[in-house]
């Protein structure tokens, strides 16, 4: 019998590093806070690596691998669906960008079966015709449902505009036209280019040893090849943008909005950091300074940012929900005011506190108890460094006002923006 080995890499904070002899990286941490054992599996595969033809196939296959797997499905009474949550687990998956992951929380003593499960249905799903049919309608729902989202739907058409080729320009739901030509055999011939243990990371934190961790990873991963031929590489180069752009839609949602969207660097790069602090001062809370010029001014109802480490250069949009009788084009030119202002004159200390007190506040609770730090990890691994999180807090409390100023004017001006305008 073959036999499988498994060797560490390294630790920090706090999490030990190792890999299988057949690709699979594996996190390890101890944590006894609670009896319990979350476990996760992040394939690094998203709608980032989705083709023309291809759209939403990774959000569909996360619905798939819940159906039938060659050990656990309804002919032997423990299908996927239902026999962890016999225990008292908790079980869910989900699908952006740059990932999909599968995640448990579970009784310390039932790992075993987690494990096993996740390891089963990595390579043996068995998904077919009439599991893609029964799920089709919860699909369809999904996408249906971001059709009336005014957010979702301007998010969508600005991200389309931001990106003009890279796969991000597309929502991970997936176009229509793909969802509805979406067949079992297309989906197999996906899921067989990117569900492999040298694709994925597995991660179990909680209230369990590493000896008995060790014992099930190679036991239930171990015989699981690697896959036969390399995992297709993302090669599409997004041009630089050079110019402003932007999209108007006119639409009876209720609401008008106002959205400015820039290109920012991928997560793991060293001007991160001042990026998530700088959308903080603009639009993170009370204190930020669109509340304080947009909302408290009357010019809007609400104001939001979004600014997320991606694998990929990626974005931070700045959004407001406009107050009525404000059109969204005034409302844009507000904030786009307010940003500019950042380039030419720089931010206080004061503003940079309390900026840094969210963000790091925010950071703490993202890694509170083993279920919230498991799926931040996956996050960070999908971004492509599975310490990023913890790294990004050591920069943050190092960043200064020069740091916010030199992005905002690097990152944040009109050649790299994208504005939406949607008008009821």
């Amino acid at each position: 019998m073959k036999a499988f080995s498994i060797k560490k890499i390294g630790s920090a904070f706090g999490i030990d590093e190792y890999r299988l002899s057949n690709g699979l990286r594996v996190l390890y941490k101890k944590e006894s806070a609670a009896p319990v054992v979350a476990v996760c599996v992040t394939f690094h595969v998203g709608s980032r690596n989705e083709a023309k033809g291809h759209t939403g196939a990774t959000h569909i296959l996360e619905h798939l691998l819940f159906k039938d797997s060659k050990k656990f499905n309804k002919a032997n009474g423990n299908a996927i669906t239902n026999y962890l949550e016999w225990f008292g687990a908790y079980i869910n998956a989900t699908t952006w960008l740059d990932r999909t992951n599968y995640f448990e929380l579970v009784p310390k003593e039932r790992v075993r079966e987690a494990l096993e499960l996740e390891a089963d249905r990595m390579r043996g799903s068995l998904f077919n015709d009439a599991d893609l049919a029964s799920e089709m309608t919860v699909v369809r729902n999904e996408y249906e449902r971001s059709r009336n989202n005014p957010f979702e739907l301007l998010d969508e058409e600005v991200l389309y505009k931001v990106f003009t080729k890279h796969p991000y320009r597309i929502p991970t739901i997936g176009l229509k036209e793909d969802i509805e030509g979406s067949t079992a055999k297309k989906l197999r011939e996906f899921y067989d280019m990117f569900y492999w243990p040298n694709n994925a990371t597995l991660s179990v934190f909680g209230d369990v040893s590493w000896r008995g961790v060790q014992a099930q990873v190679l036991k239930q991963f171990g015989p699981i090849s690697m896959s036969p031929y390399p995992i297709p590489a993302l090669t599409v180069q997004e041009p630089e943008q050079k110019s402003a752009r932007s999209v108007s839609l006119k639409k009876h949602m209720g609401v008008s909005v106002a959205e400015l969207s820039y290109k920012v660097p991928r997560g793991t790069h060293k001007d991160f950091p001042a990026v998530l602090l700088l959308s903080t001062i603009m639009a993170g809370g009370y204190s930020s300074r669109m509340e304080q010029t947009l909302v408290n001014t009357g010019l809007a109802s609400e104001v939001s940012t979004f600014c997320h480490p991606l694998f990929d250069e990626g974005f931070t949009n700045f959004i407001a929900q406009c107050a009525s009788g404000n059109s969204p084009k005034a409302v844009a030119a507000a904030m786009r005011k307010e940003i500019e202002a950042v380039g030419e004159r720089g931010v206080t200390h004061e503003e940079l506190a309390h900026a840094r007190e969210r963000v790091l506040a925010e950071g703490s609770a993202s890694t509170d108890g083993v279920f919230n730090e498991i799926r931040t990890v996956s996050e960070s691994t999908s971004a492509g460094d599975w310490a990023l999180a913890y790294k990004i807090e050591q920069a943050v409390k190092k960043t200064t006002p020069v740091d916010i100023k030199r992005v905002a004017k690097k990152y944040f001006n009109t050649s790299k923006e994208t504005a939406g305008l949607l008008t009821q």
